[in-house]
């Protein structure tokens, strides 16, 4: 039998077809749409003085540019992270496998899907693209043309990443975990490298400089004309390069995923558990069943709520070496910059080696948190777990605060594990002392807000995946599409306006303590507290509000 073609591919008349009829679809569209508009409208002259605002519309071309950027990192990997493992539980990926058609051309049908649709999410930006070249200052040929090839590239390289990803995983959460986990090391954690090793020559500079082509970041500040920090600490790189990553990354994520796409590498043996036998068991065996934590766990005192330790038990970032991980991980992290800010390796100073902590523990937060708070209430829903706990002598209040601890303690922790890299600041420069206790306070607060949030949405979800997609878009909106407004700031967007804004996001809120470039005229504090607290009081209100519902007997 021949091979569909490219048009007549069934795999991408499906998936395309079913994601355009979702009123997820529709309604991303349309947010995209508004926000681009709006951008344009705020700086668009009321009379016939293009020639007087020619050189602001790069300043308008820029914030539009980065809001289509972020919303294409948000919204193009969540359904290709889903496609194949989705497929697999539903028992649909083996009759697929086991048919005519070739595993390449389903894998084609699928990517070509997702792209198509990340191609839709950017179009509806088009007229607001080129009311900027109306106002001129920017050209076909230097700023709209790699815009649109460097969004392309992107809808590309996310979709393949999900593809390979889902093709790999057990669950649809966990599959969305990992796919923005390594989404975000693509995007800022790969510019990382050149940022140590600054304008060096040879092939560490070599190699740093090819990972910082994973990012879009050089790109597109390159195409804005903001490339100007970003040159004065080593990163030069530009759109055709990010461009040629792209292509060879996607290559080669395509072809480890149709590699992955057969019926015998998708087979997976379950474990057979051990075998004993009755007639070693001697009494140095029967002894250490006493003591043995694998083999009898200990009671659960009073004091403790249940819920919580049953959250620590069964999840998986909740067991104790995940945990030495994550902090091991952040105190190291932490401790290298302090090393790099003491050395003078990178000629920054404390200020802004604290502010690149604050954002790595930001980054760390959006990464960790939505995956665990969003699964609190909805897997259990999904599962049937909830009906238990419903006829459990357990109350509501009791329920609701346990599964929060058991979500903001890992997070907490993970927070805290950077504090010495504070301390060795504080020590390298007692000055920022009260700075520093600020920014955690900022810290702490951010961390109520992922965490309530989280839950908020996993309250009003049906499924864990729906609710991880939807606590990574809330979020990212919050804390990044905040940002975005300051991106803006000037031109189209006045001081007052953006510093309002930023009062919604306590990372902005350390950033501006800590005098970050860009925020030295901003005074977030003690506003921004408040602020932050009344969102997570309003936040739990509708929690609670929402868990006596679920609670409720019918």
């Amino acid at each position: 039998m021949n091979s569909p073609s490219l048009l007549n591919n069934p795999i991408l008349q499906r998936e395309l077809t079913s994601r355009l009829r979702s009123p997820k679809a529709l309604i991303a569209m349309a947010l995209v749409a508004i926000v681009s508009c709006t951008l344009v409208l705020m700086r668009w002259p009321r009379e016939a003085t293009i020639d007087l605002v020619s050189q602001g519309s790069i300043q308008v071309f820029r914030p539009v540019a980065y809001a289509i950027a972020i919303a294409i990192m948000m919204l193009t990997p969540a359904f290709p992270a889903t496609a194949i493992v989705s497929e697999r539980k539903k028992g649909t990926l083996v009759l697929m496998l086991n048919s005519p058609t070739p595993p390449w051309v389903i894998y084609i049908g699928k990517l070509l899907a997702n792209v198509l649709l990340s191609v839709l999410l950017f179009s509806v930006s088009l007229p607001a693209i080129f009311a900027c070249y109306a106002m001129g200052g920017i050209s076909i040929a230097g700023n709209v043309l790699p815009l649109v090839l460097i969004f392309l590239g992107m809808a590309f390289q996310y979709s393949a990443l999900g593809l390979w990803v889902s093709s790999r995983s057990q669950s649809i959460d966990a599959s969305l975990r990992w796919t923005y986990g390594i989404l975000l090391c693509l995007v800022v954690l790969s510019i990382g490298p050149t940022v140590l090793v600054g304008k060096l020559s040879g092939l560490k500079a070599w190699i740093a400089q090819a990972m910082t082509t994973l990012s879009p970041i050089p790109a597109l500040q390159q195409i804005t004309g903001a490339q100007g920090q970003s040159q004065a600490i080593g990163i030069g790189t530009g759109w055709i390069e990010f461009l040629i990553m792209c292509a060879v990354s996607t290559l080669g994520l395509a072809l480890a995923t149709v590699y992955k796409l057969h019926p015998t590498m998708m087979d997976r043996a379950r474990d057979a558990g051990k075998v004993i036998d009755p007639k070693q068991s001697s009494w140095l065996r029967r002894l250490s069943y006493l003591v043995d934590p694998n083999r009898r766990k200990s009671g659960i005192p009073f004091w403790l709520n249940p819920v919580m330790v049953k959250e620590f038990r069964t999840r998986k970032f909740g067991r104790l070496h995940w945990l030495l991980r994550l902090v091991a991980g952040g105190a190291i992290v932490s401790i290298l910059l302090t090393v790099v800010a003491a050395t003078g390796t990178v000629n920054w100073g404390v200020d802004r080696i604290a502010s690149s902590m604050v954002l790595m523990q930001i980054g760390f937060l959006l990464l960790l948190g939505p995956s665990l708070g969003a699964n609190l209430i909805a897997s259990e829903v999904e599962s049937g777990g909830w009906q238990l706990m419903r006829a459990s002598p357990i109350s509501p209040w009791r329920i609701l605060s346990g599964k929060l601890l058991s979500t903001f303690l890992t997070l907490l922790l993970l927070l805290m594990a950077t504090l010495p890299g504070y301390v060795m600041m504080s020590y390298i420069q007692p000055a920022i002392g009260g700075q520093v206790s600020n920014v955690i306070i900022s810290l702490l607060i951010a961390t109520a807000m992922v965490t309530i949030l989280s839950a908020c949405v996993s309250a009003y979800s049906k499924t864990s995946a729906a609710a991880t997609a939807a606590s990574y878009a809330v979020l990212l909106f919050l804390f990044a599409g905040t940002l975005l407004i300051w991106l803006g700031r000037g031109n189209p967007f006045g001081p007052v306006f953006v510093e309002r804004a930023l009062l919604l996001n306590p990372a902005a809120t350390a950033l501006a303590e800590m005098k970050a470039p860009g925020f030295e005229t901003f005074q977030l504090i003690p506003n921004g507290w408040y602020v932050g607290l009344s969102i997570c009081a309003a936040g739990l209100v509708i929690l609670i509000l929402r868990i006596a519902r679920l609670t409720r007997a019918e």
